[in-house]
């Protein structure tokens, strides 16, 4: 699956950025790549990588490889490895500490049960963005989104 943001919603008709959740099976898999690499892929092959679903041994398996064969075949070596990023910092019970404390900047503190509330890709999303240096701004993007989807679900 695919789950989108509305501060990307520019980049996704020619993918021309790597989506967050790519970054996210980036990080899970342990992998890395740069710009340069992922628009040496085909439009194509970029979808692929966005639609690949990442979370069993078997298909972090088969993403792995398909990456490697596209580095190999554009860039003419391996994928770059780097240590994998521990789904924990965002599957935790509590509020990670960046999140945290990028929510207080913002003025409104993400509580425990708004935190519960979230599926694991939306509080990846708001924990790759509240480490984020290149991308400060996307933080409260993301937040604002998630909490309107959350008083859209909710009827509040």
């Amino acid at each position: 699956m695919f789950h989108h943001f509305r501060y990307e919603a520019e980049y996704y008709p020619t993918l021309s950025r790597l989506p967050l959740d790519v970054r996210m099976k980036l990080d899970v898999t342990g992998l890395k790549i740069s710009l340069d690499d992922w628009l040496s892929f085909s439009f194509a092959e970029r979808t692929v990588l966005c639609h690949l679903p990442c979370a069993s041994d078997e298909e972090k398996s088969a993403f792995r490889a398909y990456l490697d064969f596209l580095s190999l075949k554009y860039r003419g070596a391996p994928v770059a490895v780097t240590e994998t990023i521990d789904r924990s910092l965002w599957e935790r019970s509590r509020v990670p500490a960046p999140v945290r404390e990028k929510s207080a900047a913002s003025g409104v503190v993400i509580t425990t049960d708004e935190w519960l509330g979230w599926q694991s890709h939306q509080r990846y999303a708001l924990y790759k963005t509240a480490v984020s240096k290149s991308q400060p701004e996307a933080f409260a993007d993301v937040l604002d989104e998630l909490r309107e989807l959350r008083k859209l679900a909710t009827g509040s």
